[in-house]
């Protein structure tokens, strides 16, 4: 991985604006801080009013592990593209597809909901309509609540994906997309020539992983097996590559040829 403000990482994104990219940003450690409650997230106010300078001058999509309801709530504008649940809502030409999504986790929550052991070891049940989410962040003891949520997956039916997150397992029918595919419809969709995708943990490896010539993928922390081009060193440095976008626009345009 390379570091986004190095030399050749300022050459890589300089080449990826210059080309008019989608910008495509997770939400939760990436354009918000990670908190110990997920309802209490916010987007810190200037990358919030990042967003709203950039949506003006790029096609902008927010490809989120929320639903999209609760995403809309933390955005002061809406994005050209608003993608929930990892990809199974949101997504063009989906809707169909996601009302059987919808029948699959209703269920998995009546099983899950009957499992006492994730509440003993502290574990949150979150419904997102399309998925499920099993919070740990704030167990008392985290290995004991990741054993509980495995024992506890062994029991509901169809069988679940997995996409491990921060102190959360997520699961998706096994048919639904995931971000790396939602990334790929809306490549078809908005013909676009270059992305440029922010995202932060092993839900964002799906894109990271497409490794496509035309998509330039940041990952928020440096890990050693992460599939992703560059790296911010923190969080708090996506609002600096957003200023670093917002400067180069210009030069971006100007750099374009005359039809």
């Amino acid at each position: 991985m390379i570091y986004a403000f190095s030399p050749e990482g300022v050459a890589c994104l300089a080449a990826v604006l210059a080309a008019d990219p989608l910008l495509a940003f997770d939400i939760d450690g990436t354009l918000a801080p990670i908190v110990e409650r997920p309802d209490e997230a916010r987007l810190p106010d200037d990358v919030q009013n990042c967003l709203v300078q950039l949506a003006q001058r790029f096609d902008v999509a927010i490809i989120t592990g929320r639903s999209i309801d609760d995403a809309r709530r933390m955005l002061s504008f809406t994005p050209r593209y608003l993608i929930g649940n990892h990809g199974a809502e949101g997504l063009p030409g989906w809707r169909e597809r996601s009302a059987g999504f919808e029948r699959i986790v209703r269920a998995w929550q009546q099983t899950l909901a009957a499992c006492g052991a994730l509440a003993t070891a502290g574990v949150a049940l979150e419904n997102k309509r399309y998925s499920l989410s099993l919070h740990y962040r704030r167990a008392p003891n985290p290995a004991a609540a990741h054993d509980a949520i495995r024992g506890c997956l062994q029991r509901i039916d169809p069988e679940p994906r997995i996409i491990l997150g921060k102190a959360v397992v997520n699961l998706l029918p096994l048919d639904a997309p995931d971000k790396g595919d939602a990334l790929r419809t809306l490549i078809e969709e908005t013909r676009c020539s270059s992305v440029l995708y922010v995202g932060d943990d092993d839900t964002d490896e799906t894109v990271f992983g497409l490794r496509l010539p035309s998509v330039l993928t940041v990952r928020v922390e440096p890990a050693a097996d992460s599939a992703a081009a560059l790296y911010l060193r923190d969080q708090r440095e996506v609002f600096t590559l957003m200023q670093h976008i917002a400067r180069e626009r210009p030069r971006a345009v100007a750099a374009r040829p005359e039809p």
